[in-house]
């Protein structure tokens, strides 16, 4: 009788806690974070608009709480050691778009062409970084069109009163 050998190569398993990078996953909550953030700023300045003051305090409290903890993560982020280096750029970008940093229009813009660049450093590496950045663009260039939304809303308001 024939020996039996083996067809299928025997590579051994990648270990369990190299396919669930650390640094990815905290990225990636971090990008629901901001989302949220995002979501509760939006949320605040639709009911400073439209409903009273103790509920636009209430949003707002909401919008503040948000941001803090997108900022938390932020800095939980850029104190990993084990971080991609295009993430960890990709956070210090992010912080300058914080509330606390007080984001114009025209740092939006910087900040969305900054997460460009780094996103189209992976488009043809097939990276597992590439989605996250791209989230993160498409993230900043939304604070951006919120932002400008909210602003030409106040102003028309401004002028009308």
């Amino acid at each position: 009788m024939a020996a039996k050998t083996s067809t299928t190569p025997t590579h051994t398993t990648e270990p369990l806690n190299r396919l669930i990078r650390l640094d990815r996953l905290e990225f990636r909550k971090l990008l629901d974070l901001y989302f949220e953030a995002l979501r509760a700023d939006w949320v605040y300045h639709e009911t400073r608009q439209k409903v009273g003051t103790k509920a636009a305090t209430d949003q707002g409290h909401a919008a503040a709480s948000a941001w803090s903890a997108c900022t938390m993560s932020l800095l939980l982020l850029q104190d990993m050691r084990t971080v991609d280096p295009d993430l960890r750029a990709a956070v210090e970008v992010l912080l300058k778009t914080c509330p606390g940093e007080m984001p114009s229009s025209g740092d939006l813009m910087r900040c969305g062409t900054e997460m460009l660049a780094l996103a189209n450093k992976h488009k043809r590496s097939g990276s597992d970084v590439l989605p996250l950045l791209d989230e993160a663009f498409c993230l900043l260039e939304a604070h951006h069109g919120n932002q400008a939304l909210m602003s030409a809303q106040q102003a028309a308001r401004s002028g009308a009163a």
